[in-house]
């Protein structure tokens, strides 16, 4: 029931549609303010109706028209500088799972992939075309090849081919791109399923079952086959439902492991033995930081109710945001985000001016628990189910409220008492339990 809500709340569309406006370089340095702002919007709804994932993706691979019509043109319009190359690795590698880039140039002895299959690839999106007008301009698909680029294999313009298949018998009428997706979504296909719920696997778990999660080859095998084929099957036989993989993934037994090592699984760090605890994202850490302190961040002329979490570009200035390693949203890959920490983040957490802002603001949490004439026991309690999403136990509530209330007799009026009130939440802010998900 928990688990329902959360994925029905507005939550849950604004989170992933940030996480794909990352890997799917939605940005503003395309110098389309409006369209970046459109194309976040039809991620984030087509992930609030719970549209199937091939849906999802036929929108933005076989984006066609006006941007105003069809956002997620702003995909094509991203990789604009060397259009054919760009989107053919980024196609490979969002939604495959397949790093093609080196095979643009040869066939890496080890490696399953050569430039056949890479240009093969980029046949598929030979015939999309641009207007000269507009930014983004409308895209369309041609009956003809809109490129100079050719195959050094043939001397000729790429024609489309499948991964590990044959050629694509197409009309000139049809749109190479739409047969890509229908390949793709087929059930047998061994590459779309798989790398979506790795994905999800490593969203969930801090670790993919194939790590990187889009790096799925033959000299990097997953950990867990069985698991990552089940999923897949699952994936695909529900209609690639998002939803239904994440209930699987939260209501298992490995999802609800705990975090502390024992012995037996201290250095395990790939099996999944326990859960592995990791930093809050840049995004999800500010936000809790408002959220705990009762403040809210404006984000310059965005709506005055938007979090971090809502910001449709990385275009909006935040020390704290890029401290804490937010994307600039130049690669698909998730690795743009580091998951180590640094002097910095510990600075800004502890000592920074926004920081203590937050923490003294009159309109914060501190501040109305004072006004509102709290006891030390109530202030407690409150701060720890802020920070923690748990009550203290029975030895925390103890120490806390004794310091409050030794604080409190020493002090002459309501700022002395906000003052050991905001000491006692710097204190949680701080602390490891707040920053990481374990």
């Amino acid at each position: 029931e928990l688990i329902d809500r959360l994925l029905e709340s507005p939550d849950y569309p604004a989170y992933f549609a940030m996480k794909w406006s990352v890997i799917l370089r939605n940005s503003r340095l395309a110098g389309a303010d409006q369209a970046a702002y459109a194309f976040h919007n039809w991620i984030k709804d087509m992930i609030a109706r719970n549209r199937p994932y091939d849906e999802f993706v036929r929108g933005i691979v076989a984006a066609s028209g006006e941007w105003q019509d069809s956002p997620a043109i702003n995909w094509y319009w991203q990789s604009r500088d060397d259009q054919l190359h760009t989107v053919t690795a980024d196609t490979a590698q969002l939604f495959l799972g397949l790093r093609l880039q080196c095979a643009r140039c040869h066939h890496h002895p080890y490696e399953r992939w050569g430039q056949e299959d890479y240009f093969g690839l980029a046949g598929f999106f030979t015939r999309l075309g641009r207007k000269s007008f507009g930014q983004p301009p409308p895209y369309f698909s041609s009956s003809s090849p809109t490129t100079g680029e050719r195959n050094p294999l043939t001397g000729q313009v790429p024609e489309p081919k499948f991964l590990g298949g044959e050629y694509a018998q197409l009309t000139p009428e049809q749109d190479p791109r739409h047969a890509l997706v229908d390949w793709m979504a087929q059930p047998e296909n061994p590459f779309f399923a798989r790398t979506m719920v790795n994905r999800l696997w490593g969203h969930f778990f801090g670790r993919g079952l194939v790590h990187e999660v889009d790096d799925m080859r033959d000299t990097n095998p997953p950990s867990n086959p069985a698991i990552l084929d089940y999923l897949a099957d699952e994936f695909v036989r529900s209609n690639f439902d998002t939803k239904h993989i994440i209930r699987l993934l939260v209501t298992s037994r490995v999802y609800q492991l705990s975090s502390e090592p024992r012995p037996e699984n201290a250095a395990d760090s790939q099996n999944f033995a326990r859960f592995y605890a990791r930093r809050m994202i840049a995004e999800v850490l500010h936000d809790a930081v408002d959220q705990t302190c009762g403040t809210r961040t404006r984000f310059g002329n965005i709506s005055n109710n938007a979090r971090a979490v809502d910001l449709p570009h990385e275009g909006f200035g935040s020390y704290f945001l890029d401290t804490f390693d937010r994307p600039q949203r130049v690669s698909v890959c998730e690795c743009e985000r580091s998951p180590g920490a640094s002097l910095a983040q510990v600075l800004l957490l502890a000592n920074s001016d926004e920081t203590e802002n937050k923490l003294a603001s009159g309109e914060g949490r501190a501040a109305k628990m004072v006004q509102a004439g709290k006891s030390a026991a109530e202030i407690v309690d409150e701060l720890y189910i802020a920070a923690f999403s748990r009550p203290p136990s029975d030895d925390e509530r103890r120490i806390a409220t004794e310091h409050l209330e030794s604080e409190y007799l020493k002090s002459a009026g309501e700022n002395e008492k906000r003052r050991a009130v905001e000491d006692l939440l710097w204190t949680l802010l701080n602390s490891r339990e707040f920053m990481f998900n374990h």
